[in-house]
């Protein structure tokens, strides 16, 4: 089982640190796929595990880890049936470890193209000692191609016979191998008219293109098509991925942390792309030159970063669980410092954001 968590890990870390851009991808009727999850697993403080004949408590909070594999298919395109298995490594109190297993299904609804909420029935054994148990989730998923998504989830379960009452949080990759129905619709053709007798042959008209974008009516799906758009062999519109960054860069006076009046203007542009893509999350990183102790620029790094967040969510009402901020200290430096100017361009903050658009391609 260890080489099932080695094999987990590796996928989720391979998904999780690929490019992950926000996609509009949407998940249809009939889509299915297989995926990978990671967690942890808050044991009640009343579970016990029996380990060589004798039982002991298994060690609350969020210190079992759990790895293994899931399977889902959308019904409908709002409601989800999703099966699971994962190993589970428990600490016992004053007995070192445990392990067992969790498998359920559970019916997924999804609010919307991201969020996600479900009712299920579980199956959790550690250490020998069984429990059957009704699920609650919360999740939110996110696709990073228009096949591969990752998600997030949480929640708790009810024991039935033991009255346990334990969470658990994890994280996945799922891969869709979709059950779109993508064949055209069939055309219809019209009956043939009869020709008149003794009527003398009609000359074979010009084919028409009505809406000029090259393809002739008799093989057109997609009737008035902008001309300056590019076109398939069926008159639809091609589309193609724009990227749009964004990025904020703050510098500040030496053992500061406050933001210069000059600098307003950057925050402001970010917090209306955030508007613009309520999609996404933040990150602020924080930094400092190499003047003074590792640990006061540490600190100072912090707050350099926390400033900037807290101007974000105070002045420009971006909402508070969607800004992180992180302190690097002297670690990280923009420029080798040689002078005063390099120190001052490394006393800053920095954050990026990304977002894909689907758009036309034009000709």
């Amino acid at each position: 089982m260890k080489t099932l968590n080695l094999i987990t890990i590796s996928l989720l870390t391979a998904g999780l640190t690929a490019p992950v851009f926000a996609q509009q991808t949407e998940v249809e009727q009939n889509d299915f796929y297989l995926g990978a999850r990671l967690g942890a697993f808050s044991a009640d403080d009343d579970r016990v595990a029996v380990k060589n004949g004798q039982a002991f408590f298994v060690d609350d909070g969020f210190k079992t880890i759990t790895s293994g594999v899931e399977a889902g298919m959308m019904f409908t395109e709002a409601w989800e049936a999703r099966i699971y298995y994962d190993y589970m490594e428990a600490d016992l109190v004053g007995a070192g470890d445990a392990y067992g297993d969790s498998y359920g299904v559970d019916a997924l609804y999804h609010f919307n193209n991201n969020f996600y909420a479900g009712l299920g029935v579980n199956n959790t054994e550690i250490g020998d000692v069984t429990d059957v148990a009704a699920r609650v989730t919360l999740g939110h998923r996110s696709f990073i191609t228009d096949n591969l998504a990752w998600r997030v989830e949480g929640g708790a379960q009810r024991g039935w016979e033991e009255d346990y009452t334990e969470m658990f949080a994890n994280v996945g990759l799922q891969w869709f191998f979709g059950g779109r129905d993508t064949s055209p619709e069939p055309r219809t053709r019209p009956e043939p008219r009869p020709e008149p007798q003794q009527a003398a042959p009609e000359p074979e008209s010009e084919p028409v293109d009505s809406d000029g974008d090259g393809v002739v009516d008799s093989k057109d799906k997609c009737a008035n098509t902008p001309k300056n758009y590019s076109v398939d062999e069926t008159g639809c519109i091609l589309y193609e991925n724009e990227t749009i960054t964004e990025d904020l860069l703050v510098e500040f006076d030496l053992n500061s942390s406050k933001i210069r009046s000059g600098e307003q203007s950057d925050i402001k542009d970010m917090a209306e792309f955030m508007k613009e893509h309520p999609q996404l999350d933040i990150t602020i990183h924080g930094h400092t030159d190499s003047t003074g102790e590792a640990k006061y620029n540490q600190w100072l790094s912090e707050r350099r970063a926390e400033t900037v967040a807290n101007e974000l969510v105070n002045r420009y009402g971006i909402e508070k669980s969607r800004v992180d901020f992180k302190g690097h200290g002297e670690s990280q430096p923009k420029v080798r410092e040689d002078n005063a100017a390099d120190r001052q361009e490394n006393r800053r903050i920095e954050a990026t954001l990304k977002v894909v658009n689907r758009v036309p391609k034009t000709r």
